[in-house]
C-alpha cells in the first residue's frame, strides 16, 4: 500500500451538483479532477441510471457545474469549455455533443427552470459605473470587494424572467436592490426571492417577495421583524420555507419560518438551534449542490450535529425528525419517491453518490469513482474520544497515528485548528491531515467552544476570542499527550487557517510550548481585519462586540499582534494576495513583527489566489501550499 502524498490531488475525483430527473429514474452529477497540464480543473457531467446502476460520462469540459434537468431526456449546465466562464449548455442523456443553451445578454450567474419555456435568470450588473477600469479600481461602497468575486463595488445581482420562445426578458428586480436568494415552486409557476435595498453600506435587513408567473403579480411578504432572510424553499405551492437571522451576535442560530400564501401569513416554526446547512470541513471537496429540498409536503435539510452532517425532515404537522446521523459529511442531496440520494463522505473516503432509505436508515453506495485510489493507498483512521475541559464541558477529540508507528518510539505531532470558528472538524477525509500522518506525525484535532454543531450558546464567542477557545485547545493538547505516550511533547506544531490562523497567531504570543506553527490566511490585527476585509465592518466588529472607536483596548487586546514581541515559535505564513476575507496585510504585519524580533519566519504569498486556496485554488498552488507546510514542520519538528 502507498502513502498519501501531495500529488495525489491529481488522482482525486470530486463529485458535486447532484440532481434527480423529473421521472426519478436518473441522477446527474459533476465529476471534477485537478489538471496537471493547466492551472485549472476539468469537470464532466455524469449520468447515473438508477434501474441498472450504470454510471457514464455525458460530457467533459472545464469547470462544469450547476447541472439541472430541462426534461427527462435533457440536462443543462454551466461551463467554461469555450474559454469564457458563465456560458450555459444543454445535452441529451442519449448522447451526442453539448450545444449552447440560452444566450441572453449579460453576466448570467444562475438559471432555474420555470413553467413552459420560461427561466429565472440571476445576472450581475453595475448599478453605476463599472468599478474595474484600466489602471484603476473605484470604491465608494461597503463592501467594495468580496472574496472569490473580486471588486463588487456598485455590483448588484438582478432577477429577470427569460422567455426562450421569443428571447425577451422581463425584469423582476433592479438596482439598488441586491437579490440574494431564490426559490421556484414545484409547478414552476411561482417564484420567491429575498434581498436588500443596498445603499452605500450594506445592512442586514432583508425583503421577501413572491411572484405569480401566470398572473404576473408580485407580493411582498410582511416579515415579523427586521431580519436577514435566507434558505428559501417552496415546500408546496402554497407554503414557502425561509430562515430569519437577527444577528444579535455572531453564532446565533437562525429561526425557521413558513409563509402561507393563501392566508398571507408568516408563522415561526419549532426552534431548531441550528442552521439548515452542514458545516463539517474538508479540503477534499469541490463544487456545490442542493442541501434543501421538499417532497410530498415535507422539507428536507442538512444540519451539523456535533462533528458530522445530519439529514432532517420537517413534516406538515411541524414534527422534526432526524433521518440520518452517520459520521461524515453530506455535500448535496436529492429526494426521490422512495429514497434520498446523497453525495456524501463516508468511512474516511472521498465523496460518492449514496442512496438512503429514510424508513430504515440503510445506506447503499451507488458510485465507485474513487475505489481505485483507495485500494492502493493507506488512509490514517482517526481514533475518537471525549474528554472534559477545565470548565467541565465535554469536548471531542480525534487523533491520527503516524505512518507505520513503532511502539516505544517518540513521534512529533501537529494540532490542527479549523476555520470559522462556527464550523466543525469530524470523521471526514482531509488531504492535509493525511499527508502529515503519512510523513510520520500524530495529527489531532477537536471542536472547541465557538464551533458549530452544539447550539448557539456553545458557538457564542462574542467578545471572548482567544479566551475560552484557547483554553479548550490547550486542554485538548494536554489530554492527547496524556493518552498517547508516543507523542513527543517537545515536538508539537500548530496549523490552521482563517480563524485557525488567528488562533495560531494568538497561541504563539501566549505560550512557548509549540515548536513550530503554520498560520494560513490569518488574522493578526482586528483594526485592519475589521476595516479592510469584505465582512470585517459587519461580522468582525460584531464578533468583537465593539469597534475601534468605542473600545480601542478591546480591539487591540483581541489582536494577536499585540503579543507578537513575546513569540519565539518558528512560524510559516501562507497567504493569498486576493484573499479579501483575511486580507494579506494581517499576515504581513505578523510576519514583520516576528522577523524584527529574530523569530525564524517564512511567508509564501500566492498571487491570484483567494481565501479558498486550500479547497479550490489552482492545483499546482494547492500542492505547493502543502509542500511548504510539510517542509516547515520537517525542519522544526523532526530535526530537533
Amino acid at each position: 500500500m502507498k502513502k498519501i502524498t501531495y500529488e495525489d490531488l491529481y488522482e482525486f475525483r470530486f463529485l458535486s451538483d447532484l440532481a434527480a430527473s423529473p421521472d426519478g429514474k436518473r441522477l446527474l452529477f459533476c465529476e471534477t479532477r485537478a489538471a496537471e497540464e493547466a492551472p485549472f480543473y476539468r469537470s464532466g457531467l455524469w449520468l447515473l441510471d438508477l434501474p441498472t446502476g450504470e454510471a457514464r460520462a455525458l460530457s467533459e469540459g472545464v469547470d462544469e457545474k450547476g447541472a439541472f434537468w430541462l426534461d427527462e431526456e435533457t440536462a443543462a449546465f454551466q461551463s467554461a469549455r469555450d474559454g469564457e466562464k458563465g456560458r450555459w449548455y444543454k445535452i441529451s442523456v442519449r448522447g451526442g455533443e453539448a450545444e449552447p443553451f440560452l444566450a441572453p445578454e449579460g453576466r448570467v450567474r444562475g438559471i432555474k427552470k420555470l413553467a413552459g419555456e420560461h427561466f429565472l435568470l440571476t445576472e450581475e450588473v453595475w448599478s453605476r459605473e463599472n468599478p474595474v477600469q484600466e489602471g484603476v479600481r473605484i470604491f465608494d461602497e461597503l463592501p467594495f470587494w468580496f472574496n472569490g468575486r473580486g471588486v463588487v463595488n456598485s455590483g448588484r445581482a438582478v432577477l429577470s424572467i427569460y422567455d426562450a420562445g421569443d428571447g425577451k426578458k422581463k425584469p423582476l428586480t433592479a438596482p439598488p436592490f441586491q437579490a440574494e436568494g431564490t426559490a421556484v415552486a414545484p409547478s414552476g409557476g411561482r417564484i420567491a426571492w429575498c434581498g436588500k435595498e443596498q445603499g452605500d453600506v450594506e445592512g442586514h435587513d432583508s425583503r421577501l417577495f413572491v411572484y405569480d408567473l401566470e398572473r404576473e403579480e408580485r407580493r411582498e411578504v410582511r416579515l415579523p421583524q427586521e431580519m436577514e432572510v435566507g434558505n428559501l424553499c417552496f415546500i408546496t405551492e402554497e407554503r414557502l420555507f425561509f430562515t430569519g437571522q437577527t444577528y444579535e451576535w455572531p453564532g446565533r442560530s437562525p429561526r425557521f419560518y413558513e409563509y402561507r400564501l393563501g392566508e398571507d401569513l408568516v408563522r415561526e416554526l419549532p426552534y431548531m438551534d441550528g442552521a439548515p446547512v452542514s458545516t463539517v470541513g474538508t479540503d477534499a471537496a469541490y463544487g456545490g449542490g442542493s442541501r434543501l429540498a421538499a417532497r410530498d409536503g415535507a422539507l428536507y435539510f442538512t444540519r451539523t450535529g456535533w462533528s458530522h452532517a445530519e439529514l432532517w425532515r420537517l413534516d406538515p404537522d411541524d414534527t422534526l425528525t432526524r433521518i440520518c446521523d452517520r459520521e461524515g459529511q453530506i455535500s448535496s442531496f436529492a429526494v426521490g419517491e422512495r429514497y434520498i440520494y446523497m453525495i456524501a463522505f463516508r468511512k474516511m473516503r472521498l465523496a460518492e453518490v449514496w442512496r438512503l432509505d429514510p424508513k430504515t436508515g440503510e445506506e447503499t453506495r451507488l458510485t465507485h469513482r474513487n475505489d481505485e485510489y483507495f485500494a492502493e493507498h493507506t488512509v490514517a483512521e482517526p481514533e475518537y474520544f471525549t474528554f472534559r475541559n477545565r470548565a467541565g464541558i465535554e469536548l471531542e477529540g480525534y487523533v491520527l497515528h503516524p505512518w507505520e508507528e513503532e511502539e516505544g518510539r517518540k513521534y512529533p505531532g501537529v494540532l490542527e485548528i479549523h476555520g470559522g470558528p462556527k464550523v466543525a472538524f469530524g470523521r471526514v477525509f482531509h488531504h492535509e491531515m493525511q499527508c502529515l500522518a503519512a510523513q510520520g506525525y500524530y495529527v489531532f484535532y477537536t471542536n472547541p467552544r465557538g464551533s458549530d454543531g452544539r447550539g448557539e450558546d456553545f458557538a457564542n464567542l462574542t467578545g471572548k476570542l482567544g479566551t475560552i477557545d484557547y483554553e479548550d485547545l490547550m486542554d485538548f493538547t494536554d489530554e492527547v499527550l496524556r493518552r498517547y505516550p508516543n507523542l513527543d511533547a517537545g515536538r508539537i506544531g500548530i496549523c490552521g487557517g482563517s480563524y485557525g490562523g488567528f488562533m495560531c497567531n494568538w497561541m504563539i504570543g501566549h505560550t512557548d510550548r509549540f515548536a513550530a506553527a503554520a498560520s494560513q490566511r490569518s488574522i493578526s490585527n482586528y483594526f485592519t481585519k475589521s476595516l479592510c476585509t469584505d465582512i470585517g465592518f459587519r461580522h468582525n466588529m460584531a464578533q468583537l462586540g465593539t469597534d475601534p472607536w468605542h473600545d480601542f483596548d478591546k480591539v487591540w487586546n483581541t489582536s494577536p499582534l499585540k503579543e507578537a514581541p513575546k513569540a519565539v515559535t518558528p512560524t510559516l505564513f501562507v497567504q493569498s494576495d486576493e484573499d479579501y476575507r483575511c486580507w494579506m496585510s494581517d499576515a504581513i504585519q505578523m510576519y514583520t513583527a516576528l522577523q524584527q524580533n529574530g523569530v525564524p519566519t517564512r511567508m509564501i504569498l500566492f498571487h491570484g489566489e483567494n481565501h479558498e486556496l486550500s479547497r479550490s485554488g489552482k492545483p499546482k498552488n494547492r500542492i505547493r501550499r502543502l509542500q511548504e507546510i510539510g517542509d516547515w514542520f520537517e525542519r522544526y519538528l523532526k530535526l530537533l
